[in-house]
């Protein structure tokens, strides 16, 4: 069985400076090698009361959590109606992270966030919200770094279960989903990004327009994969029957 979905792609072809631009394939994915893949939505700030110490960089606003509710959950739902296994990544403060690591005194110095102690357990800041949370048989990855597929089990967890072709929402697009869906194509996944489901911190030069989102999916058409919606993915989801 099959789960038949559009993938937007962007060619650069026949010139540079006079592309072709997007196109369409039509996919076929297998239920039995592909999952969805939640990337680093957590922290407690997307259910109806939000609990003190998410603020500077950490604050949820509205946008992001309209999209958490009300694309990201419909997702998980119809990936499970048809028997997608889901797979969460999070950041949590691993053993490997003390006051010498690069990591940890880059936060500090742009974020003005020292992970060893914002992030020590428990904290509001890497807790899942209950609208979001993972169920008892999805699998959750725990990662320090960016990419999911740095010094974690997410390839051996895939594998294991045959995955072949990856759905992939969640944050950020330039940042910790973006590196990990680079790193799935270097592990030859074929990766489908639900792009009104990602999103990505915008400076103030790039926040009139969303153009620091807009170039992240971008470069994931020109050089990862495929993106779609979740209206599409819904869709294709709905006409698969599994009875």
């Amino acid at each position: 069985m099959t789960l038949r979905l559009p993938g937007r792609y962007y060619r650069l072809y026949p010139t540079i400076d006079s592309p072709l631009g997007h196109a369409e394939d039509d996919l076929e994915l297998g239920l039995d090698d592909t999952a969805l893949l939640i990337v680093d939505v957590y922290g407690a700030g997307f259910d109806d009361d939000v609990p003190e110490g998410l603020d500077g960089i950490y604050e949820v606003d509205e946008a992001t959590r309209d999209m958490v509710r009300n694309k990201i959950r419909p997702v998980k739902d119809a990936a499970r109606a048809i028997g997608l296994p889901t797979v969460y990544l999070t950041n949590y403060l691993s053993p490997g992270i003390d006051e010498g690591n690069e990591w940890r005194n880059m936060s500090q110095r742009v974020c003005d966030v020292d992970v060893l102690t914002a992030w020590k357990p428990p904290t509001p800041i890497l807790e899942h919200s209950k609208v979001i949370a993972p169920d008892d048989d999805d699998v959750l990855i725990r990662k320090q770094y960016y990419s999911g597929f740095h010094e974690t089990e997410l390839d051996s967890a895939l594998r294991n279960r045959g995955v072949r072709n990856l759905v992939v929402v969640g944050f950020d697009s330039r940042v910790c989903l973006g590196t990990t869906v680079t790193d799935a194509l270097y592990r030859n996944y074929r990766v489908v990004v639900l792009r009104d489901c990602v999103s990505t911190f915008e400076f103030p030069e790039t926040r009139e327009g969303g153009w620091a989102n807009f170039m992240a999916i971008r470069h994931i058409e020109c050089n990862v994969g495929y993106t779609s919606t979740a209206e599409d993915f819904r869709a294709a989801c709905a006409t698969v029957d599994v009875a």
